[in-house]
């Protein structure tokens, strides 16, 4: 009779047993199968006294097929320590994950599709003493189970093995190659359609990578490069253990600092793009001025990089039933995950100085501590450059940081270079004398102290002023600007001089609006704020429309940007415009209120409109400012209370747009009268609104501020709905249309190419009016029905191959009902160990005041502090005090969601 050759079952143990500790070799080595049913039984008791049994006859399976395997190489082999190593680990794993009720029964389920899959031996006993084949399928056995439990001994030996442990056994699965084919190729379609979930989820800013590749662009080839050479930024690259693991550059506005955070993002992505991630904050953006706008950023790159973590991120997906990302510790958590994954991480952030004060406060706690936490056990785990001006705050919480402060002479060499490469276009342009480009570039350069920023716009405005003689009498009498300040009065005193009348009277709007406005507005918005005829409720773009780009009213003030987006250029230029004379600020805010309060009067806001006429006037461009009127009217009647200079100033200028505001809000309160006076008046509103009693607009002013203040203390989801119903229905009905046409002109390109110039190519929009994509839409009607269905049915069922996991369920109430009758597998179950009886557990810790009896001291000491009434437990927060610790930690937790 031919004997299994020995050596082949040492030679796999001898690799299971190089991924083991000392300490884990000892406890595994005499571990018997008597020992792992007794595990059973005392995990089984303790889940019988706290409620919470499970299917643990799912192990049986497993148990009965190895206990006849290792009786059948015992007999072979004459060596019963071989199953010790299936037993040892098999115990620790049931111990480890046993206190956690979701592992617990990932574990179960593991073992139990193990046991369907290992035949019983015991009936093929003599086919294996007579054929090698069938011994070489007990070795290839033997080294299938300690495979498994290799890697699921590194998980639970892991500092995250909780997170992650859910999915990493899907790999054992699959029983033939034909079968793991199919199986991976299933994997791989559910991975990316949970990948693509996931990332809806974060709802990260879409413009990112674009933000970077244009600030890459706007680089002048070699400039910059000496920030990579400076010692502290090659600590924070390159050394193993740097100084500090976070870098703080700061330096003055205009300096280019956005720019040296491209090239230094380069050579990290370059160096090592898969544990780098970074994002560019924007000042009066949502979507890049806070902190968990920065948290999506960074988690969406990462997540993209590790991609073996989109189970566990899309478990906390559905665990949430948050339709987008909001929850700052929620966020926080999922990166502290992925920077536990990762091997080493850097993280770039530039323009921190423009997010508020408080978001600058919760982003620097955060991103201290977790440096603290990885520094004490893996210094430069964790890198964290951030970047902005020198504020105090910031200071302050960067104490411990290595600060790197920009100076003139950093600049210097670079923005003589960038300066140097106008002279051509200057020589080709207005053929100077090379004594007068000479001046030009050593006047610059002398003037900008350090700002890339100012050269730009100096060199720019030069350009600008087309003749020779305008460019030699700009030198010679007015010389060069000193400051950004004065750069930007250059350019405005151009703009004055050079354009008509009524050309600057346009520059000036455009200027106001895009200082006023409440979010980025789109070139084809402005168009159609332009074109409106509030009297006649009309627009009317063929005579009303700018025919000029916005290039030629602001020149170089303005940039414009991706999906038809226009900005200012710089914050500074934001600030200065505020503060001068070209605009009355509160003229401004009175104008945008008045547009939108009219604007959301029109006929096509009526059910009197029929279905013909309301087809007719979208195809004329009538819902061009519905997006932005609709979501941001609210806004604007805060600011004209809030900011009481708006209707209470003195300046002249403003008069005229007060009686607009007027006119608006009376026919405001007219049409939607029913819907703004279903809430009850507040005290409140009257005492915000006080100031305003002598105006005849008082009235009406307080109730749609009352209707308004009153809708903004509702929870999340009531704000997500558009608060006057009549206004909603409307907006349902004109979107509906526009949807129709869309599909109805997919097929008539001219006519379809009309619809982008008033409403862009992305025209099925979601209904809830705070988020993201009410305004910014989808290209078709399907991936705007998925994402509602998040919305409306956030809860989603995660077993495999489910029927209706498309649909989800409003609440988690019904996703439990679901997963009791069609899923029972994966509900726990009340069901005993049927092959284990049930035992008593001792009790030896007695209270001596009450005669209570624990099976653990800690929860017995906890017991006595309730008699004596002693509370060590104190919240940071309020000082409230408990009596165990994890009550005051979630406590804790409360103060950090209202944050």
């Amino acid at each position: 009779m031919a004997t299994p050759n020995i050596n082949t079952f040492e030679d796999a143990l001898e690799d299971f047993k190089k991924g083991l500790n000392q300490k884990q070799i000892q406890n595994f080595q005499f571990v018997t199968l008597s020992d792992v049913r007794e595990t059973a039984l005392r995990i089984q008791s303790e889940q019988d006294q706290t409620k919470s049994l499970m299917n643990m006859t799912r192990l049986e399976g497993f148990l009965e097929a190895m206990e006849q395997f290792g009786k059948v190489i015992e007999i072979f082999l004459n060596a019963s320590s071989f199953v010790a190593f299936v037993w040892g680990p098999m115990k620790f794993f049931l111990l480890t994950a046993s206190t956690w009720a979701d592992s617990f029964e990932t574990l179960l389920d593991a073992y139990g599709q193990l046991g369907e899959h290992i035949p019983l031996l015991e009936q093929y006993h003599s086919l294996f003493g007579s054929s090698k084949e069938m011994q070489t399928v007990l070795v290839m056995m033997y080294k299938d189970i300690l495979s498994f439990h290799k890697e699921a001994t590194k998980f639970f030996s892991g500092k995250i093995w909780r997170q992650l442990f859910h999915n990493f056994f899907d790999q054992y699965k699959s029983d033939g190659e034909e079968r793991a084919r199919l199986h991976h190729e299933r994997q791989q379609a559910e991975e990316r359609s949970k990948y693509l979930q996931i990332l809806e989820w974060f709802s990260a800013a879409r413009s990112t990578q674009e933000d970077h590749e244009e600030f890459r662009r706007a680089r002048s080839q070699g400039t910059g490069d000496w920030i990579l050479k400076e010692e502290k930024v090659r600590n924070w690259l390159e050394v193993d253990v740097p100084e500090s693991s976070i870098l703080w550059i700061n330096g003055i506005p205009g300096a280019g600092k956005t720019i040296l955070a491209s090239i230094i993002i380069d050579s990290t992505l370059t160096n090592d793009s898969k544990n780098t991630a970074f994002f560019y904050c924007k000042e009066n953006d949502s979507e890049k001025n806070s902190c968990i706008s920065i948290y999506r950023g960074l988690l969406s790159q990462m997540l993209n990089n590790h991609r073996d973590l989109i189970p566990y991120c899309h478990d906390r997906m559905v665990s949430t039933g948050e339709i987008n990302l909001t929850t700052v510790t929620q966020a926080e958590s999922l990166l502290k995950v992925l920077f536990e994954k990762a091997d080493n991480t850097r993280v770039v952030i530039d323009g921190l100085d423009e997010c508020d004060v408080d978001q600058r406060k919760l982003l620097l706690a955060f991103f201290t501590n977790a440096v603290y936490h990885f520094d004490e056990r893996d210094p430069g785990k964790l890198r964290v450059l951030l970047i902005s001006q020198d504020y105090l705050d910031i200071q302050k919480a960067l104490q411990c940081a290595t600060v790197l402060k920009l100076t003139n002479e950093n600049n210097e060499a670079d923005i003589k270079t960038y300066v140097r490469e106008w002279s051509p276009k200057f020589q080709s342009k207005y053929e100077l004398e090379p004594a007068i480009l000479e001046e030009i570039q050593y006047s610059t350069c002398a003037r900008a102290k350090g700002m890339f920023l100012f050269a730009k716009l100096v060199m720019q405005h030069l350009y600008d002023l087309e003749t020779q003689d305008n460019l030699l009498n700009e030198i010679e009498f007015y010389g060069f600007p000193s400051g950004l300040e004065e750069a930007y009065e250059r350019i405005i005193g151009r703009l004055q001089r050079t354009l008509s009348k009524t050309q600057w009277a346009i520059t000036r709007n455009l200027m106001g609006w895009m200082v006023c406005a409440k979010r980025p507005l789109r070139w084809r918005e402005i168009q159609a704020a332009v074109s409106m005829n509030a009297e006649h409720q009309t627009f009317d773009f063929d005579k009303r429309r700018l025919r000029s780009s916005i290039q030629d009213y602001c020149g170089s003030l303005i940039q414009v940007l991706s999906e038809d987006r226009v900005e200012l250029i710089h914050t500074t230029a934001k600030m200065h415009i505020a503060s001068s004379n070209y605009i009355s600020k509160s003229a401004v805010d009175c104008s945008l209120t008045t547009l939108c309060l009219r604007y959301l009067t029109f006929e096509i806001f009526t059910a009197e409109l029929d279905d013909e006429s309301l087809k007719r006037a979208i195809r004329l461009g009538a819902l061009s400012l519905q997006d932005y009127a609709v979501a941001k009217w609210m806004e604007h009647i805060h600011t004209i209370v809030t900011n009481k200079e708006c209707l209470l100033s003195e300046d002249p200028r403003a008069s005229p747009d007060v009686a607009a505001v007027e006119i608006a809000l009376d026919e405001f309160s007219s049409l939607y009268e029913k819907n703004i006076l279903e809430y009850d008046m507040t005290t409140k509103a009257e005492q915000e609104c006080e100031a305003f009693q002598m105006l005849p607009l008082y009235e009406n002013l307080l109730n749609i501020w009352n209707h308004a203040s009153e809708h903004a203390n509702k929870g999340s989801s009531v704000k997500n709905d558009i608060s006057l119903k009549q206004l909603g229905v409307a907006v349902t009905r004109s979107r509906e249309m526009l949807e129709k046409i869309t599909t109805e002109s997919s097929y008539r390109p001219s006519e379809n190419a009309e619809l982008d110039l008033f409403y862009g190519e992305k025209r099925f929009k979601c209904p809830k009016v705070t988020c993201y994509y009410f305004h910014e839409g989808f290209k078709d009607a399907g991936s705007r029905d998925r994402h509602i269905n998040r919305h409306d049915r956030p809860f989603s069922c995660s077993f495999p191959d489910c029927s209706i996991v498309e649909f989800g369920f409003s609440s988690n109430k019904d996703l439990e009902r679901h997963r009791r009758f069609f899923h029972p597998e994966m509900e726990e179950q009340a069901n005993s160990f049927n092959a284990i009886p049930k035992t008593t557990t001792a009790t030896p810790f007695e209270c001596n005041i009450c005669g209570k009896k624990f099976t653990r001291g800690f929860i017995h000491k906890h017991h006595l502090l309730s008699h004596t009434g002693t509370r060590p437990h104190a919240c940071s927060e309020c000082g409230k005090a408990f009596t165990r610790a994890n009550d005051c930690k979630r406590h804790e937790k409360i103060h950090a969601k209202r944050r």
